[in-house]
């Protein structure tokens, strides 16, 4: 596997496939405390070759490939990897997909390269999930925090460890509130009713907030958070290919 060395000193395992014609680049980012070499990114790197789409994928910096360092890395760190490979790697216009905090990642280099970003597909997209943590923590989990610099989170779709560095920076990042988001390209966000790490109605806020007038939003009664099983796939192979005609 290809490693890709990041100018935070970071490398991790990265696959790049350049497009035919011209046509764009899926940029994908997986999510918090995961990969980009599951089910879900390799049925997004299917559909690419089939379209003829270029395909980006890569671990965040203490994920993955480099597990390792994850105390060392932050949501500064995983931004600033999604925006040096738009900067760096791709040539021409870059459809984002992005699962979970990959997807709100994804929204947020939507923002920073209105130019570049030609549509947006959110798989359980999270955005501002670390807000989650400020209400729905344990006493002991704030303490854990303060003490060890880190807690666990687990339930039935995953298990997270959570770094004071990550809250701090990753709440830097949240997207505003009460405003509309400056998104403009189409977008699709696909979301499980089963999620156990998502409120699934959470999906129709973003919806709106989005100022894109083309947004898409596909609730999938049986699936959970991973959205791996097929009725999910299924559906993210048509969005790509209605993305790319839109």
């Amino acid at each position: 596997m290809q490693k890709y060395t990041f100018n935070s000193h970071f490398a991790t395992d990265f696959e790049y496939i350049e497009p035919k014609n011209n046509l764009p680049t899926v940029l994908y980012l997986h999510g918090f405390c995961s990969n980009a070499w599951g089910q879900k990114p390799e049925t997004v790197k299917q559909e690419c070759i089939k379209l003829g789409l270029g395909f980006v994928r890569f671990d965040f910096a203490g994920h993955g490939s480099d597990s390792d360092n994850f105390t060392n890395a932050d949501f500064n760190t995983w931004i600033n990897q999604a925006s040096e490979v738009i900067e760096k790697v791709i040539k021409g216009n870059v459809i984002m997909i992005g699962s979970s905090m990959g997807g709100w990642i994804s929204m947020l280099i939507s923002i920073k390269y209105p130019d570049r970003v030609s549509g947006l597909i959110g798989l359980a997209a999270a955005p501002n999930f670390v807000k989650y943590f400020e209400s729905n923590i344990s006493e002991q989990q704030k303490q854990d925090l303060l003490t060890k610099g880190h807690f666990n989170i687990v339930n039935n779709d995953f298990s997270y460890t959570i770094t004071k560095r990550f809250v701090e920076t990753a709440l830097a990042s949240c997207l505003p509130e009460n405003e509309n988001w400056p998104i403009y390209c189409p977008v699709c966000l696909i979301q499980g009713m089963k999620d156990a790490s998502l409120k699934w109605q959470l999906v129709l806020q973003y919806a709106e907030q989005i100022i894109s007038e083309k947004v898409e939003v596909k609730i999938l009664k049986n699936s959970n958070h991973r959205l791996n099983d097929e009725t999910a796939l299924r559906e993210l192979r048509q969005s790509i290919a209605n993305i790319v005609n839109i």
